[in-house]
Order: structure tokens, then sequence, then C-alpha cells
């Protein structure tokens, strides 16, 4: 089981008001993976004070463990002016800590000598290192950390120049960067700055060699699923295996029209509609069967990477809960995970409340739902203006009302609201029910109606 945690009362650095704050001394990578990524990204041991937002670090004896990896690394912060004497007690009882959890005859030589960090910064190289993260990479990294700083700091009249200078140093991977402190900046509620850095960073894209390339691919991704969308369509309600058959040899040459395909229809290519192409192959001339066979396979390979993603996916969000589950502070795990809290999870966690409503376990019925409770509360305060009142319409008791909000409220958004409703049709196609769809159909027809006047 993952390391306890402790709560505890800390002073404000900033403005003195008490702050209750979570403290992990011990970070065992195997059995708790989210905390390693907590430590990475910086946020471990550090809370916001609800008071002045001013965010503060905890200062605590700090043990790291990975198993597979062999590695035992403990810290201890100058700045506590522990005694060696103390020093060595702290560490000794996060030892026991750490034994104490590990499967009987685990322990190994590695686990009598840790290795020391000077700094927290020095923990952090050494878990990368580890990772294989190489001590030029680590410099690779603080450049562009360097670099998306001087962005921030630029004004906009000179941002383009600044781009412009640096146009070879914008890449993947610096976009990255990028991204990894704009989700720093909003874990640590400092929302406007997060929000500051987004823009600044969609202005960059604009603005670069290889963010254009970015945009034109995403361009005509948009455009291939769209038409793929398209054909699926003309099929009309009554398609069958064939007529996705026949569309898969129609798109036999294009690998992105065929991914796109079995991305949207991946029920159609079912073991019954692979049984019925290997006849069909069968069946067909014989100079046609060699590329009807590549086809097959080609298929074959696509609903595998498609079936793995799915799996990944809820096997990440089955992990999510269950550290949700287990946190002492839900509220605090949500806002700091709250962009992985997206459509798998929340079936996830329905599908679980309906397993404890059979099971007649009340207790973990009435737990789970005070869970889904609190994640579609902090979902909504967090959403833009635009989606939250989508949500209103859709959640009004009747059509009537939801024409009534829409009457009151579509030309206060404007053409923005109408930019919302795009985002969200995407994503209930193929997850709501027919009900909401021709909700969502007939309030989105009315909303164009309004804000077009």
């Amino acid at each position: 089981m993952p390391p306890k945690v402790m709560q505890t009362t800390i002073q404000c650095s900033q403005c003195r008001q008490p702050v209750r704050a979570t403290v992990q001394s011990l970070v065992d990578a195997a059995q708790d993976p989210q905390a390693k990524v907590t430590l990475l990204a910086g946020r471990l041991n550090m809370t916001q004070c609800p008071n002045c937002g001013t965010p503060n670090s905890i200062l605590t004896p700090l043990l790291y463990h990975d198993g597979g990896k062999e590695l035992l690394i403990s810290y201890v912060p100058m700045e506590l002016g522990l005694s060696k004497d103390a020093q060595e007690k702290a560490i000794g009882d996060l030892m026991r800590e750490l034994t104490s959890n590990l499967p009987q005859g685990t322990f190994k030589a590695y686990m009598l000598q840790p290795r020391q960090a000077l700094t927290m910064q020095g923990l952090v190289e050494q878990v990368l290192q580890s990772d294989g993260v190489t001590p030029e990479m680590l410099e690779a990294q603080r450049a562009r950390v360097r670099l998306v700083e001087m962005m921030i700091n630029a004004s906009p009249e000179t941002l383009p120049e600044l781009v412009k200078q640096h146009d070879a140093e914008i890449d993947s991977s610096f976009l990255n960067t990028m991204t990894m402190i704009i989700q720093q900046f909003a874990g640590e509620g400092r929302v406007q700055v997060a929000e500051r850095v987004a823009e600044i960073q969609n202005r960059v894209v604009e603005l670069s060699t290889f963010g254009k390339e970015l945009l034109e691919q995403s361009r005509m991704q948009e455009t291939v699923v769209a038409e793929v969308a398209e054909a699926i369509n003309a099929l009309g309600h009554g398609a069958n295996r064939t007529d996705f058959r026949n569309l898969a040899i129609k798109f036999a040459s294009d690998d992105q029209r065929l991914q796109a395909l079995v991305g949207l229809v991946r029920p159609a290519f079912d073991y019954t509609f692979f049984q019925e192409f290997t006849t069909f192959i069968a069946q067909s001339p014989a100079a046609e069967r060699d590329a009807l066979t590549a086809l097959r396979e080609k298929l074959t390979q696509l609903t595998a990477m498609v079936d793995q993603q799915a799996q990944m996916e809820l096997q990440e969000a089955v992990s999510l809960l269950r550290e949700l589950m287990s946190s002492p502070n839900p509220d605090e795990f949500i806002q700091e995970n709250l962009p992985l809290f997206d459509t798998t999870f929340m079936q996830v966690l329905s599908l679980n409340v309906q397993e404890a409503q059979k099971r007649g376990d009340l207790a973990a019925s009435a737990r789970l739902k005070e869970i889904y409770n609190r994640v579609i509360s902090a979902l909504q305060t967090n959403m833009p203006p635009e989606l939250r009142f989508i949500n209103d319409l859709l959640g009004a008791p009747s059509d009537a009302e939801a024409n009534a909000l829409l009457d009151q409220h579509a030309q206060t958004f404007g053409p923005s609201l109408l930019a919302a409703f795009d985002a969200v049709e995407g994503q209930l196609a193929g997850q709501a029910s027919p009900a909401l769809i021709e909700r969502f159909d007939m309030v989105r027809q009315r909303a164009a109606q309004l804000i077009s006047n």
C-alpha cells in the first residue's frame, strides 16, 4: 500500500496565517507512482495558502525508493538544522516504515546504505538520471526553461522577434516544457499566470516554424476525420459490416483515413467482421487476395492499437480513482489532478457506484457518490462560463426552461458560445443518450438563431 501521509499546520510565509498542509516523507515509486510524478514536478510537500494564494514549501526529511532500479535516496533539508544523530534517526524511522511495507524476502543490500542528496534539486536529478535522463539532457531542459521565462517576460511587441531569434530551438520538447510550466502554475493555484503562459504558448505556436507545421498537421487531421465521419454518416443508420468493409477497401491506400475509420467505429470491427472478411478474401479474384489480406492485417493492427489505448486509459482511470479514494485531502487531490478527470474516469467512477449498490455495500456506495459529487463540483467550478452554461441547458428540467435560459443569456456569450457547442458535440457523439443528444441539437440550433439576430 502507498506510504501514509501526515496532516500538519504551518504558518504562511507571506501572510503568516495558519495553513493546513499534507506532508509526505516517504516516496515509493512502485507503490505510489503519482507521488514520484508530484516530486519531479516540484509539487511534493507544497501547499497554497487559502488566504493570500502564496505557495509554501514544507521542509521535511525525505526518503525516495525505487525497487525496480535498486535506488534509495535520502534527503534532509539543511534548513532544518538537524544534528547528524537527528538526521540519522529521521532517516532510520523512514527506513523502518519503508521496510515494513515490503513483501517478505525482498530486502536487498542496497537498502543498507541510501544515497544522499544535499538539495531537493539534487534528489530530483538523481531520480531523473536513474530514468535515463543524462546531465546533457538536464542542461537542455534548463535551457528550455530559461527560454520560456524569457518569453513570459517579453512584451507582446517583442515576442515575435524573440521567437524568430530562437526559432530553431522551438520544437515538441520546448512546447512540452511550456505545458509542464502551465500545469505547475495551475497546480499551485496561480490560475491567471497559467492562463497567461497558455496564451503565450498559443502565440509561439502561431509564430514559429515548428508551430505552423503542427497547426497545418492538425488541420489536415481534422479534415481527414471530418471526411471519414461524413462517409460513415452517408451509410445511414442501417450500415452493416459489409458497408464498413467496403469503406475500408476504399481507404486501403490511405493510412490516415483508415486509422480514422477504425477510431470512429471501432465496434464495427469485431470478431465476426474479420471472419466475414476472411471469407470475402477467399471468394475474391486471386489477383486481389494479397492486397485484401494486407488490408485485413492492417485493420487487425489498428483495432489492437485502439483497444490497447482504451485499456491504458481505463487502467489509468482505475489507478486515479484508487489514489483519490485513499487521499486524506480529496479536494486538494482533485484540484492538483483536475485535467485527468475525463470521460473515461467518470465512466469508471459511475460503474463503481453501480457495482457497490449491487453488492449492497452502502458505505462504499456513499463514499463513491461523495467522490463523484466532489469531482463534478470541481469540474464545474473550473469550467469556462460557456461550458457551464451548456451544462445548465442540458440539465434543465424541461425544454421550455432550457429555452428560457437561452433567451436570457445566449446573446451575452455571443459567438464563443457556439464554439463551445462545437467542442461539446464531439464529446457527446456515441456516449450520450438519444434524449440528451436531441436536447443538445435543439439548444444548439436555438442559440445560433439568437446570436445571429
